[in-house]
């Protein structure tokens, strides 16, 4: 029987419903998905955040575009080795914390909830799990929790960024953001304008791009040092960019450039192997 994964929230999904043979983890039998599962396929764990994106853009934001993403990567890449977990829609959110609405898991809570993902997929016969993260908190604990399912439950892990690079085929960010568009910014606003755009209001969408950041040299955002902040530090209405420019086509140029960088990852992940040891044998037992 093919499994389905779930439609957008609302039934108003422009990517089209998506029905996948195989593909959604949670929708098979256990035998099913002992049957599906090979040492070289990869099960894939969105995860989004519910938190303040301004006056402009819902709450779900990050969880919607990652349950998107995963959806459509898996409807459009038939030949991929993939299993897709259900999305987890909370994330850690600390920078967003002070605005109502915002809903944050504690680090502790988050890599306890990873790490028990990473023991259920290697009980379930899996070698390979790939987060799919489309919010920028979330990514330093990803990398530990990554690292510590390496360690504990000898897994290949990856951690799967939504955003595609300009040199990965997204567009060139526009230079009236100043490189400062990490936040309900345009490109983020365009891509929910794409996906569903009843949730959008442009009406409050407001420029917001802290220029003071750039006077600084190794403490700037690409710099390679850094500072600790909160959304609200950077900016009144915890926006940081100018979404003020956003548009579906934008979105519709983003979000693709993202499924096909992700499509590809997911390709290497799936042969992505260390060097044998000097006997032969592969580094993950079985693997």
């Amino acid at each position: 029987m093919p499994a389905s994964l779930s439609p957008a929230p609302g039934g108003n999904d422009p990517v089209g419903p998506t029905t996948v043979m195989g593909r959604a983890f949670a929708d098979l039998s256990g035998p099913a998905l002992a049957a599906a599962m090979t040492p070289s396929t990869v099960v894939l764990q969105p995860i989004g955040a519910v938190e303040h994106h301004g006056g402009h853009l819902p709450l779900a934001t990050d969880a919607l575009v990652a349950d998107t993403l995963a959806r459509t990567v898996a409807s459009d890449g038939p030949d991929l080795e993939l299993l897709v977990l259900p999305t987890l829609h909370y994330g850690l959110s600390t920078e967003h914390i002070w605005a109502p609405g915002t809903v944050s898991l504690s680090p502790s809570t988050l890599l306890a909830l990873l790490d028990d993902i990473g023991a259920s997929v290697a009980r379930a016969g899996a070698k390979r799990l790939a987060f799919l993260n489309t919010h920028g908190g979330n990514t330093h604990l990803l990398r530990v929790a990554a690292r510590d399912i390496r360690a504990r439950h000898h897994l290949y892990t990856f951690v799967l960024q939504g955003w595609a690079a300009p040199e990965h085929g997204a567009p060139a960010p526009d230079p009236s953001e100043e490189g400062l568009g990490i936040h309900g910014s345009l490109a983020e606003t365009s891509v929910v304008l794409h996906l569903r755009p009843d949730l959008v209001d442009m009406s409050r969408a407001e420029r917001s791009v802290p220029s003071w950041v750039n006077q600084y040299g190794p403490l700037s955002f690409t710099g390679g040092s850094e500072f600790a902040w909160l959304s609200n530090d950077l900016s009144p209405t915890g926006v940081v960019g100018d979404p003020t420019l956003a548009t579906s086509d934008k979105g519709r140029e983003h979000f693709a450039a993202a499924v096909a960088l992700i499509a590809r990852a997911i390709a290497e992940a799936s042969r992505f192997s260390f060097p044998t040891s000097a006997d032969g044998a592969s580094p993950i037992e079985g693997g």
